[in-house]
């Protein structure tokens, strides 16, 4: 019912509005952080009901606002925005906080007891956001960063075992987050391209964005048919653990990378004859090699088993770096279209097998 809240990439760093810089990227960066948590959160929350209660829907439907909130401010979460952004993710917490010990109250013992572990982590990371909007940079940024560190800490320090994994739905959930960023990226390549549509420069950068968008979802849900069987294999606190690792923390730098590929290729669109500034060009050669590394990470804490031939193409999206700051932008959408064509078509042909998964059979 709820796929969690939009990633909105370009908002993410160009937080300020303005042109791409190394300050407003990191802002950029603390606040995809908040962002993914605060989805991380929901995803656990509907995991555990795998019938949910009318009044546990309820609330999830009541929930859901506190998000469009924090998107509607998440421009202005370091200026003005900064108290409206922090309270509604406060509020999404407070409430999922609330679901979770309401159904420990009625269940188990090892789950109440993982709840109120983990609550206070919960709750810090989002209080000390609503903290940062009363003082001004550099310690607002610098609260950010100790609410995120929390965030993804606290699971690690107070420990998960006791919570619930529902294997498909966890899976799902994750795969459509992964959809929800590859689309609102084909989504940011022709927004505000309505007067140069009569340039062919311009309809075919557009096009070798949304082919390397395409590349990046056949990566991704080419080798998914065996992901759901490992997790139903693993048991116990194994399996909350290689959800946490694979999923609620491997996951980030997939989004992340897709995220960076899209502001790249975003300015790359309105600069298709000049070359990009260091800074694009680092997002859009980077975000794509980030894209494939962190598919090798999820992979091998999934299976356990190495995925060479991404990993190669994560060195290869790298190495247009240097001539994505020499040549047309266009040149380099050109070398990563190219690049990720060429890792699909081996796979294509070799048809590698990970775990029971055969790759290239998306489903």
């Amino acid at each position: 019912m709820h796929s969690g809240p939009s990633l909105r990439p370009l908002e993410l760093i160009k937080i300020d509005g303005g042109d791409i810089s190394w300050h407003g990227f990191g802002r950029g960066v603390l606040a995809l952080l908040a962002l993914w948590w605060a989805w991380v959160c929901y995803a656990w929350l509907t995991n555990m009901f795998e019938t949910a209660r009318v009044m546990q829907t309820t609330l999830i439907i009541v929930a859901m606002a506190a998000p469009l909130i924090a998107a509607i401010a998440l421009p202005t979460a370091f200026t003005t925005g900064a108290l409206v952004f922090g309270l509604a993710l406060l509020a999404v917490r407070v409430i999922n906080v609330g679901m979770l010990f309401a159904s420990s109250s009625r269940d188990e013992d090892g789950l109440a007891s993982a709840i109120r572990r983990l609550a206070p982590g919960l709750l810090v990371g989002p209080a000390l956001i609503v903290a940062a909007a009363f003082v001004a940079s550099p310690y607002r940024e610098l609260l950010w960063v100790a609410a995120g560190a929390v965030d993804f800490g606290s699971p690690l320090v107070a420990g998960i075992s006791g919570l619930r994994v529902v294997p498909s739905y966890f899976i799902e959930r994750h795969g459509s987050v992964i959809i929800i960023a590859l689309g609102e990226t084909t989504i940011s390549l022709g927004a505000g391209q309505t007067e140069n549509l009569r340039r062919p420069g311009v309809l075919g950068a557009v096009v070798l964005g949304v082919l390397i968008s395409a590349t990046l979802w056949w990566t991704y849900f080419g080798l998914t048919a065996g992901a759901e069987e490992r997790m139903q294999r693993t048991l116990g606190v194994d399996r909350v653990r290689l959800a946490r690792d694979a999923y609620s923390y491997l996951h980030l730098p997939l989004v992340a990378g897709i995220v960076f590929f899209a502001l790249g290729a975003r300015v790359s669109v309105e600069h298709i004859d000049e070359p990009l500034a260091p800074l694009a060009a680092l997002a859009l050669t980077g975000g794509v090699a980030l894209f494939y590394a962190a598919e090798v990470a999820y992979r091998w804490r999934d299976h356990h088993q190495l995925t060479v031939d991404r990993l190669l193409t994560a060195a290869a999206a790298l190495l247009v770096f240097p001539v994505a700051i020499s040549v047309p932008a266009v040149l380099s959408l050109t070398d990563l279209t190219a690049i990720g064509f060429l890792r699909l078509a081996w796979e294509l042909w070799r048809r590698p097998q990970i775990s029971t998964g055969i790759a290239g059979a998306v489903r």
